[in-house]
C-alpha cells in the first residue's frame, strides 16, 4: 500500500490549499487525488504531477488527467441537523455519488461517471427543496490544465 502524501496547490491570486493523493509514479512525480479541493475546480482521483518546492513540500504543477466524475460544491442549508446532511449525502450516493467530503459550511463531492445533466438535475431538485445552494460544478474539460487560471503551476524561485 502506498503511503499518502500531503500536496500543496499554490493559487495564482495568492494562498494555497493541501490535498491528499497517493503516489502512482512517485519517480516521475505522479500522483492520484484522494480529496476534494474547495477552492479550486481538482478532485479525487484527478492525476496530477507534483515537484519538491523551495521549502521541502510537494506542489501539484501539472494536471495529468482529471477523473471521469463531475465536482461539485454545494453549501447545504446552514440551519440543517447534522443527520439531515448526512441523509442529503446518503441519496446523493445512491443517484451515483462518490466521495464527499464536508469542509466548512460546503460539501465537495465528485459523482464519477454520473451524466452532468443527471447530477444538475439532483442538486436543482435539492436547492428548490431548501436543502442548500448549489455553489459549483465541473466537468472533467474542466479540471485540465488548460482550464486551470486559478493555480499557479510555477515552482517559486529560492
Amino acid at each position: 500500500m502506498t503511503d499518502r502524501v500531503q500536496l500543496r496547490v499554490r493559487f495564482a491570486s495568492s494562498g494555497d490549499e493541501q490535498l491528499w493523493a497517493t503516489a502512482v509514479d512517485a519517480g516521475g512525480g505522479t500522483y492520484r487525488l484522494e480529496s476534494n479541493s474547495f477552492s479550486v475546480p481538482l478532485a479525487a482521483g484527478d492525476l496530477v504531477r507534483a515537484k519538491t518546492d523551495a521549502t521541502g513540500r510537494l506542489q501539484v504543477v501539472d494536471v495529468v488527467e482529471p477523473c471521469d466524475g463531475v465536482l461539485t460544491i454545494f453549501a447545504p442549508d446552514a440551519t440543517a441537523a447534522p443527520d439531515a446532511v448526512a441523509a442529503l449525502m446518503d441519496v446523493w450516493r445512491m443517484q451515483g455519488a462518490g466521495w464527499t467530503e464536508h469542509g466548512g459550511p460546503f460539501l465537495a463531492t465528485v459523482w464519477p461517471g454520473t451524466p452532468m445533466d443527471a447530477v444538475a438535475s439532483q442538486l436543482n431538485a435539492d436547492q428548490a427543496a431548501g436543502r442548500g445552494e448549489w455553489m459549483l460544478a465541473a466537468e472533467p474539460h474542466e479540471r485540465r490544465r488548460e482550464a486551470q487560471d486559478e493555480i499557479d503551476f510555477e515552482i517559486p524561485a529560492r
